[in-house]
């Protein structure tokens, strides 16, 4: 069966499935509001808040045509968390585990979605490094000037392009219009034998058609305190030796319909773990990327919108700072990516019921090896550069019987060829009840090192990896059973093809990138929310299989095949606030993580690393948060986090001889933030 009739088959399922939508009643009126106070949401509120990352169009969660997660100031704050790792965490089908040389990195649904399977963005800016197309997680991201953020928990690229295969994340930070003032915040945290600083600060206004927002982030720490074991036995302690330090300023500035941002973001880590053998010493890794964006909306009419933009961004992870010494002088690379992408959408209004956006796209990426003594690119030289051109469209038509957006997107790539992304989705909300029925195809694109390390990999210098294809159905339906509770539940089945893994071929002695196969995931994510006038509670459930599915065995476990390493196939999270005064709330968030298997050491022949099963582990945390405490605008909290002492690991997702790296003991934070107003 070729890939159009399967294709084919799909959608026919789609519109046989749609059918069991038009049995339900017609979709009830939606009052909005222009400004929401988002500490202080109502579940109505929270629910019918526009959002626009599954569709770049304002639409509900109940509307919008993805499996969307909205995560509010309120509750970012109430629950005390330290960085973007505990936020996400409570989120369903999320959890994070370690790739190589200290870095941390996230799995969606199962899947491991570290390198360029899925997009964070802070303020629709691509935050994703251009060499591997990673994102490192553990204290980077400071979370103390977050407005609310958006998770696509399931395929963007129709929409996004070639990061947003298995999900999206928008981080939306607070705007001019949102601060008024001036906001600082400082955090300390300490465990038995280490202490994370962090300070932040934000500024901003808007007057009249003038607006601007500045915000500048410090944060420090280590990602363990306890001792790291290597498959062989090794060992080292942690404390001082896996730095975590980030620096980042985001700034904004708007004047009627054009805006600029510009973002500086500075991640430096010590490590020395590497791949499966500990170093002779620790050594400093530095992720520096500068971001910047010009965007005018022009508004031909009161239905007609065109948006040019131009995205600029450079990047240079992965730098060694120091010069390795003895067996470690292979950890050498310092190297530049950059990457100019002009940008022209529009949007119409037909009609109230009918709206088109569509648009070009293209990109030039260029990369650049510092120093000959490092090496070179596949083609022998020092510079490498790709382009890609881009069309997207998107329609979305409401009926009375049910809403539908219908989606395309096609990258045409200087180096691989063509990546195809079509979507359609189904939405119905009628009174206490919505569903959605959706149907994505996406494609993750290689990074330049992919394409790089796939031509040392197949032999011929020549490169041949192709964009990875994913075929994504997810139903969702939720029913709110009173005013102040919604329950929710979605299941969904994600199929990819020609995965691009990590491997390590020992006849050719070199690492590299290549296409091997089918792998996925199935399951169900279950979410329950009431919010009340004492607090609120978040609770979810998710479960995934990858039995008859994956066909990749870095990602296997020979002892479960429903199992992929490093991820937990059950997993909990509960989020919950209580209101033991209007100033005064009890904070506790739990997260329980079921069995996972992970590489922890090599058999007595020496010949495999044996891959054992990690118990289940409980990670509760309880925070205290105090509001206007003294005079209105200071606020402190205190807690702890890991209260039980769990020793929790991120363990590596696939097959590379890393064992479990440790994560913190239980850590005690203490936080003091002041808002001044301007008004």
């Amino acid at each position: 069966m070729n890939y159009i009739t399967r294709c084919k088959k799909k959608l026919q399922t789609v519109f046989a499935l749609m059918l069991l939508l038009w049995c339900i009643p017609a979709q009830s009126q939606i009052n909005q509001t222009d400004t929401v106070d988002l500490f202080n949401l109502s579940l109505d509120q929270l629910m019918n808040m526009e959002i626009s990352v599954a569709s770049k169009t304002a639409m509900t969660q109940q509307e919008s045509p993805a499996i969307v997660s909205v995560v509010t100031k309120q509750e970012i704050q109430k629950s005390g968390a330290r960085d973007l790792v505990d936020i996400l965490r409570l989120v369903p089908g999320i959890e994070f585990g370690v790739d190589v040389q200290g870095a941390v990195g996230i799995t969606m649904r199962g899947n491991w979605g570290h390198e360029g399977k899925v997009l964070l963005m802070i303020d629709n800016q691509e935050m994703n490094e251009l060499s591997y197309s990673t994102v490192l997680y553990g204290n980077h991201y400071s979370v103390n000037n977050i407005n609310h953020i958006e998770i696509i928990r399931g395929p963007g690229s129709s929409i996004y392009g070639g990061f947003a295969e298995l999900g999206v994340i928008n981080i939306i930070t607070e705007s001019g219009n949102d601060l008024k003032g001036l906001q600082a915040t400082a955090q300390v945290g300490s465990t038995k034998n280490s202490t994370s600083p962090q300070m932040s600060i934000s500024l901003g206004n808007k007057t009249d058609d003038f607006e601007f927002s500045v915000s500048s982030s410090y944060m420090k720490g280590n990602r363990s305190d306890r001792d790291y074991v290597d498959v062989y036995g090794d060992s080292y302690n942690m404390t001082d030796q896996s730095n975590l330090e980030s620096f980042q300023v985001n700034t904004g500035l708007k004047y009627k319909d054009l805006s600029l941002r510009f973002i500086y973001d500075n991640y430096k880590t010590r490590m020395r773990d590497l791949y499966d053998a500990i170093l002779s010493k620790d050594y400093g890794l530095d992720y520096a990327s500068i971001l910047g964006e010009v965007k005018y909306d022009w508004k031909i009419s009161d239905k007609v919108t065109l948006t040019p933009k131009i995205n600029y961004i450079s990047n240079q992870p992965w730098k060694t700072t120091e010069q390795p010494v003895g067996d470690d002088l292979s950890l050498v690379y310092n190297r530049t990516v950059t990457k100019i992408r002009p940008h022209l959408s529009t949007s119409i209004d037909f009609s109230e019921k009918l709206n088109l956006l569509a648009g070009l796209e293209y990109f030039t990426e260029k990369g650049k090896i510092s120093s000959p003594d490092e090496g070179v690119y596949y083609d022998n030289s020092t510079e490498i550069s790709f382009n890609n051109f881009s069309a997207f469209a998107q329609a979305i038509y409401e009926t009375d019987f049910v809403n539908t957006i219908v989606g395309v997107r096609g990258d045409f790539h200087s180096e691989f060829g063509s990546a195809f992304a079509p979507r359609i989705g189904f939405t119905k909300v009628s009174n206490k009840f919505h569903a959605k029925l959706l149907y994505s195809m996406a494609f993750r694109s290689p990074g330049i090192e992919n394409i790089n390390f796939n031509a040392y990999l197949n032999g011929t210098q020549e490169p041949n990896i192709k964009p990875e294809n994913t075929q994504v159905i997810e139903l969702e339906a939720g029913y709110k059973i009173t005013p102040d509770m919604i329950i929710t539940a979605n299941i969904y089945n994600v199929n990819l093809d020609k995965t691009i893994v990590y491997t390590y071929d020992y006849d050719l002695a070199t690492e590299g990138y290549r296409n091997a196969g089918k792998s996925g995931s199935q399951g169900f994510e279950l979410e329950f929310k009431i919010n009340k006038a004492w607090g609120y509670t978040n609770m979810n459930y998710s479960y995934y299989s990858s039995k008859n599915i994956n066909e990749v065995e870095n990602y296997m476990v020979p002892s479960k095949e429903s199992a992929m390493l490093g991820t937990p196939q059950h997993k909990i999270s509960l989020n919950s606030s209580f209101n033991i005064t209007n100033n005064f709330s009890i904070n506790p968030t739990l997260t329980y993580l079921g069995e996972r298997y992970a590489m922890t050491m090599y058999d007595e022949d020496l010949e495999d690393v044996l891959i054992n099963k990690v118990d289940p582990i409980t990670l509760l945390n309880l925070y205290f948060n105090y509001k206007n405490i003294f005079t209105k605008g200071l606020d402190v909290g205190f807690g702890a986090y890991n209260i039980l002492d769990q020793d929790y690991d991120f363990i590596q997702p696939y097959y590379d001889w890393h064992a479990p790296y440790p994560g913190k003991t239980r850590e005690f934070v203490a936080k003091i933030s002041y808002k001044l107003d301007f008004e």
